[in-house]
């Protein structure tokens, strides 16, 4: 089976015309049709652009190696949190890290890389308790982040929840 017959495979599995795949990829159906007549071989970017689009397995699609398709990333995650016994909050912050886009997961990384770097360079004691040792007693992991995950998104929504009072004008002073 070379590359054109998985093309062609990919595309029956999905139930897609050659038209609706070749869309899906920026592409119009005679260009798919070569493809998988094996008239034509697809680039690299292209190999790529089907891989992400479908959730394709780049060495199967390339060299016929393994699963047609990625296994999906709950199946993934799911192995990891038995594996390393991870807690609900750890899977969650597993998962937002890795569905973020990859430029933005680089930011965050820098942006950690430049709190470490900050701290190294203070005359800070790093290992120094920042907060009293009981501080948060009686809160698990999972409660603190989702006491995170419901904080307000917007300084405007504390102020629709809880609008300002008119002060009480005290009629001597004014």
């Amino acid at each position: 089976m070379n590359i054109g017959d998985r093309i062609k495979k990919i595309r029956k599995e999905l139930d897609l015309t050659q038209a609706e795949f070749g869309a899906k990829i920026g592409s119009v159906q005679n260009t798919v049709t070569g493809y998988e007549s094996g008239r034509r071989n697809p680039s690299t970017p292209v190999i790529a652009l089907i891989c992400e689009k479908f959730g394709v397995n780049e060495d199967w699609l390339r060299y016929g190696e393994g699963e047609m398709f990625k296994p999906a990333p709950s199946d993934v995650l799911d192995q990891l949190a038995s594996e390393y016994n991870l807690s609900n909050a750890s899977y969650i912050a597993i998962e937002k890290f890795v569905n973020l886009k990859p430029e933005k997961r680089n930011e965050l990384i820098e942006f950690f890389l430049d709190i470490s770097k900050a701290i190294l360079e203070s005359d800070v004691d790093p290992n120094a308790a920042a907060l009293p040792e009981n501080f948060a007693a009686g809160f698990s992991e999972d409660s603190l982040i989702q006491a995170f995950v419901n904080a307000p998104k917007t300084p405007e929504e504390p102020e629709k929840e809880f609008p300002a009072k008119e002060p009480d004008r005290n009629k001597e002073t004014g």
